[in-house]
C-alpha cells in the first residue's frame, strides 16, 4: 500500500493505493495495448517500457492471475488451432479505478515518475505537471548537495577521481532541470 499527499489547490488529501509498481505498470500496459496473453505482454513490456520497468519474466506470469483473484484484470483461455490453451487478459473497471489512483498519486521515486510519465495518455495533463515539479523539486535539492560539497572537494588524491563523479552528478542534474522544464511547457501547450 503506497500512501502519499497531493495537493491541489491549497487542500491536502491523502489517497492510498494497493498497487506497487509492477502492478501497476501491468495494469497500464493492459489499458494501452488491451486484451493480451503473458507472453504479448511481455513482449509489449520489452518493446515500449522495458527501458523505464522491466519485470522478470516469472514475475510478470504469475502477477497476472494474482491482478484477475484481486478483481484489477480478466482472464479467459481461448485456442488456437492445434495450440495450447493460452489466458488473455483484460483491465477491469475495478483495476482502471485502482491505477488512475496511483497515477494521480505521489510519485514514490524518480523510476516511478518517469513510469508515470511513460503512460501519461492515461493521465490528466494538470497531473503530469505536478508530477514534473515533484521530480523538479527533488533533482534541484540533489543539485544544490552537489554543488554544496563541489568547493569542499580539493581534485588531490582521492578527491580528484570523486571530482569526475561529482561533475557528472551536477551536470545531469542541470540537463534533467531543462528537461523537465521543456516537459512542463509541452504540457501545458497541449
Amino acid at each position: 500500500m503506497v500512501q502519499s499527499e497531493i495537493v491541489r489547490s491549497g487542500i491536502t488529501a491523502t489517497r492510498v493505493t494497493n498497487l506497487t509498481t509492477t502492478e501497476a505498470a501491468v495494469l497500464a500496459l493492459l489499458a494501452i495495448e488491451g486484451e493480451r496473453s503473458r507472453y504479448d505482454l511481455m513482449k509489449s513490456a520489452s518493446k515500449a517500457i522495458g527501458y523505464i520497468w522491466a519485470p522478470a519474466k516469472t514475475q510478470l506470469y504469475a502477477l497476472l492471475p494474482r491482478l484477475a483473484e484481486r478483481g484489477l484484470a480478466t482472464s479467459r483461455a481461448v485456442r488456437e488451432g492445434a495450440r495450447p490453451e493460452k489466458q488473455l487478459f483484460r483491465i477491469t473497471d475495478a483495476g482502471r479505478a485502482e491505477l488512475d489512483e496511483w497515477l494521480a498519486a505521489e510519485p514514490e521515486s524518480t523510476e516511478t515518475f518517469y513510469l508515470r510519465l511513460f503512460v501519461g495518455s492515461l493521465v490528466p495533463p494538470d497531473v503530469l505537471v505536478e508530477h514534473v515539479r515533484w521530480f523538479r523539486e527533488r533533482t534541484e535539492a540533489q543539485l544544490a548537495e552537489y554543488r554544496a560539497i563541489e568547493p569542499t572537494n580539493t581534485r588531490t588524491g582521492d578527491d580528484f577521481f570523486h571530482y569526475f563523479l561529482l561533475r557528472l552528478g551536477i551536470e545531469r542534474s542541470e540537463h534533467l532541470l531543462r528537461w523537465s522544464a521543456w516537459v512542463v511547457d509541452e504540457l501545458e501547450a497541449a
